[in-house]
Protein backbone atom coordinates (compact mmCIF):
# COMPACT_ATOMS: atom_id res chain seq x y z
CA UNK A 1 0.00 0.00 0.00
CA UNK A 2 2.73 2.95 0.96
CA UNK A 3 4.18 1.50 -2.60
CA UNK A 4 1.07 2.17 -4.23
CA UNK A 5 0.89 5.56 -2.47
CA UNK A 6 4.24 6.91 -3.20
CA UNK A 7 4.18 5.96 -6.90
CA UNK A 8 0.76 7.64 -6.78
CA UNK A 9 2.15 10.63 -5.87
CA UNK A 10 5.41 10.58 -8.50
CA UNK A 11 3.10 10.37 -11.50
CA UNK A 12 0.36 12.71 -10.13
CA UNK A 13 3.39 15.22 -9.05
CA UNK A 14 4.54 14.88 -12.87
CA UNK A 15 1.43 15.03 -14.80
CA UNK A 16 1.04 18.88 -13.18
CA UNK A 17 4.46 20.74 -13.15
CA UNK A 18 4.24 22.80 -16.17
CA UNK A 19 6.18 26.02 -17.47
CA UNK A 20 7.75 27.78 -15.17
CA UNK A 21 5.88 30.91 -16.19
CA UNK A 22 2.88 29.86 -14.11
CA UNK A 23 5.36 29.39 -11.04
CA UNK A 24 5.06 30.97 -7.50
CA UNK A 25 6.22 30.32 -3.97
CA UNK A 26 4.68 30.95 -0.80
CA UNK A 27 5.36 31.01 3.05
CA UNK A 28 2.23 30.01 5.90
CA UNK A 29 2.17 30.15 9.08
CA UNK A 30 -0.47 27.37 10.74
CA UNK A 31 -2.46 26.93 14.07
CA UNK A 32 -4.53 24.72 14.71
CA UNK A 33 -5.35 21.41 16.83
CA UNK A 34 -3.62 18.23 17.39
CA UNK A 35 -4.91 15.14 18.63
CA UNK A 36 -4.15 11.16 18.51
CA UNK A 37 -5.92 7.67 18.17
CA UNK A 38 -4.24 4.86 19.45
CA UNK A 39 -4.63 1.82 22.27
CA UNK A 40 -5.96 4.83 24.67
CA UNK A 41 -8.11 7.38 22.47
CA UNK A 42 -10.23 5.44 20.38
CA UNK A 43 -10.83 8.38 17.68
CA UNK A 44 -8.99 11.22 16.36
CA UNK A 45 -11.97 13.90 17.23
CA UNK A 46 -12.14 13.61 21.02
CA UNK A 47 -12.22 17.07 21.42
CA UNK A 48 -11.42 16.77 25.04
CA UNK A 49 -7.91 15.55 24.18
CA UNK A 50 -7.65 18.81 21.54
CA UNK A 51 -4.31 20.63 22.02
CA UNK A 52 -2.52 23.83 20.40
CA UNK A 53 -0.54 22.91 17.00
CA UNK A 54 1.74 25.18 15.21
CA UNK A 55 3.62 25.14 12.75
CA UNK A 56 5.46 26.46 9.25
CA UNK A 57 5.07 25.63 5.48
CA UNK A 58 6.52 26.56 2.31
CA UNK A 59 4.47 25.96 -0.84
CA UNK A 60 5.94 25.82 -4.52
CA UNK A 61 3.14 26.21 -6.88
CA UNK A 62 4.09 24.29 -10.08
CA UNK A 63 0.69 25.73 -11.53
CA UNK A 64 -2.78 26.75 -10.40
CA UNK A 65 -3.45 22.74 -9.77
CA UNK A 66 -0.72 21.25 -8.18
CA UNK A 67 2.15 22.15 -5.68
CA UNK A 68 4.49 20.91 -3.24
CA UNK A 69 4.28 21.89 0.04
CA UNK A 70 7.37 21.37 2.64
CA UNK A 71 6.04 21.53 6.27
CA UNK A 72 7.08 22.03 9.90
CA UNK A 73 4.30 21.16 12.51
CA UNK A 74 4.43 20.65 16.62
CA UNK A 75 1.46 19.56 18.66
CA UNK A 76 0.60 18.01 21.79
CA UNK A 77 -1.46 14.67 22.12
CA UNK A 78 -2.47 12.93 25.17
CA UNK A 79 -4.99 10.29 26.27
CA UNK A 80 -6.48 9.04 29.56
CA UNK A 81 -8.26 5.78 30.33
CA UNK A 82 -10.07 7.67 32.56
CA UNK A 83 -12.89 9.08 30.33
CA UNK A 84 -13.66 6.28 27.89
CA UNK A 85 -16.58 4.59 27.37
CA UNK A 86 -14.63 1.27 27.84
CA UNK A 87 -14.95 -0.54 31.56
CA UNK A 88 -11.90 -2.23 30.39
CA UNK A 89 -9.99 0.90 29.50
CA UNK A 90 -11.38 2.59 32.56
CA UNK A 91 -9.68 -0.67 34.69
CA UNK A 92 -6.80 -0.11 32.95
CA UNK A 93 -6.15 3.51 33.85
CA UNK A 94 -3.58 4.32 31.65
CA UNK A 95 -2.54 7.86 30.21
CA UNK A 96 0.33 9.67 28.70
CA UNK A 97 1.07 12.89 26.74
CA UNK A 98 3.75 14.09 24.36
CA UNK A 99 4.79 16.31 21.61
CA UNK A 100 4.77 15.48 18.39
CA UNK A 101 7.35 17.09 15.83
CA UNK A 102 6.81 16.40 12.31
CA UNK A 103 9.05 17.37 9.16
CA UNK A 104 6.85 16.61 5.77
CA UNK A 105 6.87 16.93 2.15
CA UNK A 106 2.94 16.83 0.60
CA UNK A 107 2.09 16.91 -2.92
CA UNK A 108 -1.65 18.94 -2.92
CA UNK A 109 -3.93 19.50 -5.85
CA UNK A 110 -6.29 22.24 -6.58
CA UNK A 111 -9.71 21.20 -7.53
CA UNK A 112 -10.02 25.23 -8.98
CA UNK A 113 -7.78 27.31 -10.45
CA UNK A 114 -5.93 28.95 -7.48
CA UNK A 115 -2.31 30.24 -6.14
CA UNK A 116 -2.42 33.54 -3.87
CA UNK A 117 0.03 34.89 -6.73
CA UNK A 118 -2.72 34.75 -9.56
CA UNK A 119 -5.32 37.80 -9.24
CA UNK A 120 -7.58 35.83 -11.79
CA UNK A 121 -8.23 32.67 -8.49
CA UNK A 122 -10.28 33.80 -5.61
CA UNK A 123 -10.95 29.88 -3.72
CA UNK A 124 -10.93 26.45 -4.59
CA UNK A 125 -11.25 22.76 -2.37
CA UNK A 126 -7.91 20.82 -2.68
CA UNK A 127 -6.44 17.76 -1.13
CA UNK A 128 -3.12 16.54 -0.26
CA UNK A 129 -1.13 13.52 0.39
CA UNK A 130 2.46 13.14 2.10
CA UNK A 131 5.14 11.65 4.05
CA UNK A 132 6.81 12.42 7.13
CA UNK A 133 9.12 11.82 10.06
CA UNK A 134 8.03 12.71 13.29
CA UNK A 135 9.17 12.80 16.93
CA UNK A 136 7.56 11.67 20.05
CA UNK A 137 7.90 11.13 23.60
CA UNK A 138 5.31 10.11 25.83
CA UNK A 139 4.92 10.81 29.59
CA UNK A 140 3.57 10.56 32.38
CA UNK A 141 2.45 11.94 36.33
CA UNK A 142 3.27 9.94 38.66
CA UNK A 143 2.57 11.20 41.99
CA UNK A 144 3.60 14.99 40.97
CA UNK A 145 6.18 14.20 39.40
CA UNK A 146 6.92 13.67 35.30
CA UNK A 147 8.00 10.77 33.71
CA UNK A 148 9.56 9.79 30.10
CA UNK A 149 7.95 6.36 29.51
CA UNK A 150 10.27 5.53 27.04
CA UNK A 151 13.25 4.84 29.38
CA UNK A 152 11.57 2.91 32.14
CA UNK A 153 10.23 -0.29 29.07
CA UNK A 154 6.60 0.20 30.62
CA UNK A 155 5.89 -3.50 28.74
CA UNK A 156 9.47 -4.90 29.73
CA UNK A 157 11.53 -4.13 26.69
CA UNK A 158 15.30 -4.79 27.90
CA UNK A 159 14.29 -6.77 30.97
CA UNK A 160 15.46 -10.40 32.09
CA UNK A 161 11.54 -11.38 31.70
CA UNK A 162 12.04 -9.83 27.88
CA UNK A 163 15.52 -10.15 26.91
CA UNK A 164 15.13 -9.23 22.89
CA UNK A 165 12.29 -6.74 23.29
CA UNK A 166 14.60 -3.48 22.62
CA UNK A 167 12.83 -0.03 23.69
CA UNK A 168 10.91 1.78 20.78
CA UNK A 169 12.77 4.57 18.70
CA UNK A 170 10.97 7.99 19.36
CA UNK A 171 11.72 8.42 15.82
CA UNK A 172 9.24 7.25 13.56
CA UNK A 173 7.00 8.13 10.28
CA UNK A 174 3.75 8.69 9.11
CA UNK A 175 1.77 9.06 5.71
CA UNK A 176 -0.34 11.54 5.84
CA UNK A 177 -3.44 12.83 3.91
CA UNK A 178 -6.14 15.29 4.16
CA UNK A 179 -7.31 18.47 2.32
CA UNK A 180 -9.40 21.73 2.88
CA UNK A 181 -10.07 25.15 1.27
CA UNK A 182 -7.81 27.94 0.31
CA UNK A 183 -8.66 31.80 0.05
CA UNK A 184 -6.94 34.39 -1.83
CA UNK A 185 -7.60 37.21 0.11
CA UNK A 186 -5.88 40.42 -1.80
CA UNK A 187 -2.41 40.94 -3.58
CA UNK A 188 -0.14 39.12 -1.22
CA UNK A 189 -2.29 37.23 1.23
CA UNK A 190 -4.51 34.15 1.38
CA UNK A 191 -5.84 31.68 4.09
CA UNK A 192 -6.29 28.01 3.98
CA UNK A 193 -8.01 26.00 6.39
CA UNK A 194 -6.60 22.54 6.27
CA UNK A 195 -7.49 18.66 8.03
CA UNK A 196 -5.14 16.00 7.79
CA UNK A 197 -4.78 12.36 9.48
CA UNK A 198 -1.39 10.75 10.20
CA UNK A 199 -0.93 7.07 9.67
CA UNK A 200 1.81 6.37 11.36
CA UNK A 201 4.77 3.13 11.69
CA UNK A 202 4.67 2.84 15.43
CA UNK A 203 2.52 1.70 17.73
CA UNK A 204 4.17 3.32 21.10
CA UNK A 205 3.28 7.18 20.42
CA UNK A 206 0.71 6.72 23.87
CA UNK A 207 3.44 4.37 24.95
CA UNK A 208 1.22 1.30 24.72
CA UNK A 209 1.39 -1.34 22.47
CA UNK A 210 1.18 -5.06 23.58
CA UNK A 211 1.14 -6.59 26.88
CA UNK A 212 2.30 -6.42 30.14
CA UNK A 213 5.51 -6.72 31.89
CA UNK A 214 6.39 -8.22 34.98
CA UNK A 215 5.81 -6.06 37.62
CA UNK A 216 8.28 -7.65 40.36
CA UNK A 217 11.08 -7.89 37.16
CA UNK A 218 9.92 -3.55 36.46
CA UNK A 219 10.75 -2.95 39.84
CA UNK A 220 13.24 -4.50 40.34
CA UNK A 221 15.32 -3.66 37.49
CA UNK A 222 13.59 0.00 35.94
CA UNK A 223 12.45 0.88 39.55
CA UNK A 224 9.15 1.18 41.53
CA UNK A 225 7.94 3.71 38.91
CA UNK A 226 8.23 2.21 36.06
CA UNK A 227 6.24 -0.62 37.76
CA UNK A 228 3.54 1.98 38.77
CA UNK A 229 3.25 3.80 35.22
CA UNK A 230 3.44 0.20 33.71
CA UNK A 231 0.28 -1.09 35.26
CA UNK A 232 -2.37 1.80 37.41
CA UNK A 233 -4.56 -0.58 36.93
CA UNK A 234 -7.56 0.23 39.51
CA UNK A 235 -7.28 -3.13 41.37
CA UNK A 236 -3.69 -3.76 41.17
CA UNK A 237 -3.00 -7.19 42.61
CA UNK A 238 -0.25 -9.31 41.57
CA UNK A 239 0.36 -8.81 37.89
CA UNK A 240 3.58 -11.55 37.60
CA UNK A 241 1.99 -12.62 34.17
CA UNK A 242 3.30 -10.56 31.81
CA UNK A 243 1.70 -12.00 28.48
CA UNK A 244 -1.42 -10.27 29.86
CA UNK A 245 -2.97 -7.83 27.01
CA UNK A 246 -2.19 -4.63 27.42
CA UNK A 247 -2.90 -3.06 24.34
CA UNK A 248 -3.87 -3.86 20.51
CA UNK A 249 -0.26 -4.45 18.60
CA UNK A 250 -1.92 -5.29 15.45
CA UNK A 251 -2.87 -1.50 15.15
CA UNK A 252 -0.53 1.12 15.08
CA UNK A 253 -1.41 4.90 16.08
CA UNK A 254 -2.51 7.58 14.15
CA UNK A 255 -2.32 11.29 15.05
CA UNK A 256 -3.95 14.34 13.27
CA UNK A 257 -3.58 18.18 12.52
CA UNK A 258 -6.20 20.67 11.69
CA UNK A 259 -6.00 24.69 11.51
CA UNK A 260 -5.47 27.61 9.35
CA UNK A 261 -2.47 29.01 7.50
CA UNK A 262 -1.97 32.76 6.76
CA UNK A 263 -0.06 32.63 3.79
CA UNK A 264 2.46 34.92 1.83
CA UNK A 265 3.34 34.75 -1.72
CA UNK A 266 7.20 35.56 -2.27
CA UNK A 267 6.78 35.84 -6.11
CA UNK A 268 5.39 39.05 -7.20
CA UNK A 269 4.75 38.50 -10.73
CA UNK A 270 2.68 35.68 -12.05
CA UNK A 271 2.00 34.57 -15.87
CA UNK A 272 -0.93 31.99 -15.87
CA UNK A 273 -0.49 29.34 -18.88
CA UNK A 274 -1.26 26.29 -16.90
CA UNK A 275 -3.61 23.29 -17.50
CA UNK A 276 -3.85 20.89 -14.65
CA UNK A 277 -3.17 17.75 -16.30
CA UNK A 278 -0.98 18.16 -19.54
CA UNK A 279 2.92 18.79 -19.71
CA UNK A 280 3.89 21.94 -21.33
CA UNK A 281 6.91 21.14 -23.16
CA UNK A 282 9.19 24.45 -24.77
Amino acid sequence: MKRFAFACFIILALSGFNSVQSQSSELCVFGGIASTKGDINRTLFQARFFNPAYGLRYRHCYNNHWAINISATQGKVEGDDLYSGSAYQRYRNLRFFSNVTEVGLNLEFNFFKFQTANPKTHATPYLFVGYNGFYFNPKAELNGVIYKLQPLGTEGQGTSGLPNSKKYNRLSRSFGFGGGAKFRLGRRFGLVLESGARKTSTDFLDDVSGNYASKPALAAENGAAAALLSDPSIDQGNNNNYLRQRGNINDNDWYFFGGVSITFTLSKNYHNVCRPFKIQLH
